[in-house]
């Protein structure tokens, strides 16, 4: 255990170098931003994704897994996955270019006409650049990975705010897309020592398409099953409820889905190396269970307490509605990384098969509840999120639990107790919220309280998940002290 322990906070301490670096900065940006452009607006680019990310998910079709997790990896193989990914690209983004009008038409939004066909133009683009990632993760470049995400994080932003100040709207949100996407693709092809050959191989391509293909219509299923929130809210609201959701959702998933992204991608290669020795994956499985809800537990339930002054101070009266989307999906994503997490370590042992049938199986579950809760309101269907992360967990964890002899029980056992804390913890932070108050004191008071009480608790308890946490952030906070004290 002690070579994968190394190995994830080697990993993961360029990756979160990143997120404290980039998300405070995205967060004022995201303050005067949202006082340039409406949540009508936003919600008119937000519809642009939904092609997009369908897109983007078949064009991969789960190679990038598949080479990951092959251990006798050829250069043949990584030729035949870049040209395969270029071509399924060039096919959707034609498609989705000369299906544009009929987008702009179905929503009756004129807007979307050419943001649909820059958009088919991104992915095309970004498409050339899946491998250059997968071989970084591969070797567990994570440094130079970090150094890129925050070089094209903050290239667009300048030009975004001149844009919307001028009254770009919507499309000064579009050119920090591009600009961050065109950043992005010119680095990783500059710093990735790998360049394609004009190389196919036939046999690569069914060896990796075999276990890569069942991944790819996994993920399409999930993908279809979060745009279609957007679909529906989109088509049959306005295009500024529709803004409001999606910024509530992008609120109530940026702790969790950022931590959860970053541990994704360490621990799927990192857990591929193991993947033959069931007793070292289950012991590193469950110690990232327990690690990754210590903080994503509260920072969740925290979200939810704070949402509404949260909200005020960040981006103002206008966009105070979506709280209650931010209070109801953060028990959503509080979830998500235990998901995540099982899914991966049935990716490591090879069971494509199985989390394509999970897929299918769950997304019909959550298709219903979705298609019900539509008919109610954009709350109901937030709610109807909740429900589902909740099925998804237990359908996940049982599967999981029968592959490596660890019951759900057990599971379960391994995180409930932090959400338990939690839950304690953010009490007094909520009260806080509905006294005669300024917003800005009420997070001050109410999360310094919530501070004190959960993490005083596990300090006092010497939680293990804990205390390890807090051992690794002080031996690294001691080493660059050190190496800072040698350079004066």
């Amino acid at each position: 255990m002690g070579s994968i322990k190394s190995e994830t906070v080697k990993s993961a301490k360029w990756s979160f170098l990143q997120t404290l670096t980039v998300q405070p900065v995205q967060m004022v940006f995201g303050m005067v931003l949202a006082r340039l452009i409406t949540p009508s607006e936003m919600g008119i680019l937000g519809l642009t994704a939904i092609f997009f990310a369908v897109a983007g998910c078949l064009a991969e079709a789960g190679f990038g897994s598949a080479l990951i997790r092959k251990s006798d990896m050829t250069d043949e193989d990584v030729d035949t996955m870049f040209w395969f990914n270029l071509l399924m690209s060039f096919v959707l983004s034609l498609t989705l270019f000369l299906l544009a009008p009929w987008f702009a038409s179905f929503y009756q939004q004129p807007e979307l006409l050419w943001l649909t066909r820059v958009s088919a133009v991104m992915m095309l683009m970004m498409s050339t650049t899946s491998v250059h990632k997968t071989l970084f993760q591969r070797r567990r470049d994570f440094k130079t990975l970090a150094k890129i995400g925050m070089l094209s994080a903050f290239s667009g932003m300048p030009i975004c705010l001149l844009l919307a100040w001028l009254g770009w709207g919507v499309w000064a949100l579009m050119a920090q897309n591009v600009v961050a996407s065109f950043v992005s693709l010119s680095l990783l092809w500059i710093r990735s020592p790998w360049k394609p050959r004009l190389v196919f191989s036939t046999q690569s391509f069914r060896s990796l398409f075999g276990f890569g293909s069942k991944l790819a219509c996994a993920g399409l299923l999930h993908t279809l099953y979060t745009q279609l929130r957007t679909f529906i809210i989109g088509k049959f609201y306005s295009a500024a409820q529709l803004g409001l959701y999606s910024r509530g959702q992008h609120l109530s998933e940026l702790a969790p889905v950022t931590i959860n992204g970053v541990l994704a991608s360490i621990t799927y290669p990192i857990l591929a190396t193991v993947q033959h020795d069931d007793e070292r994956l289950a012991r590193a499985y469950r110690k990232y269970i327990k690690v990754s809800t210590v903080c994503i537990a509260w920072l969740c339930v925290l979200m939810a307490s704070l949402a509404a002054p949260g909200v005020y101070i960040l981006y103002g009266a206008s966009w105070v509605p979506c709280a209650v989307y931010i209070q109801i999906l953060s028990f959503a994503y509080a979830f998500d990384h235990i998901c995540s997490i099982n899914l991966n370590l049935l990716k490591v042992k090879g069971r494509s098969g199985i989390v394509l049938k999970l897929e299918v199986i769950k997304k019909s579950i959550s298709v219903a509840i979705l298609l019900y809760a539509a008919t109610i309101g954009v709350e109901a269907i937030c709610w109807g999120m909740v429900i589902y992360t909740q099925i998804a967990v237990i359908i996940n964890s049982f599967y999981t639990g029968k592959l490596i002899n660890l019951s759900w029980w057990r599971q379960q056992r391994d995180y409930l107790p932090y959400f338990a804390l939690a839950f304690i913890s953010v009490i007094p932070a909520y009260c806080i919220t509905q006294c005669e108050l300024h917003p800005f004191f009420q997070i001050l008071l109410g999360g310094g309280i919530s501070v004190l009480i959960y993490f005083g608790v596990l300090y006092a308890m010497k939680e293990e998940a804990f205390c390890e946490i807090f051992s690794e952030v002080k031996k690294q906070f001691q080493k660059k002290f050190s190496v800072a004290k040698k350079d004066c």
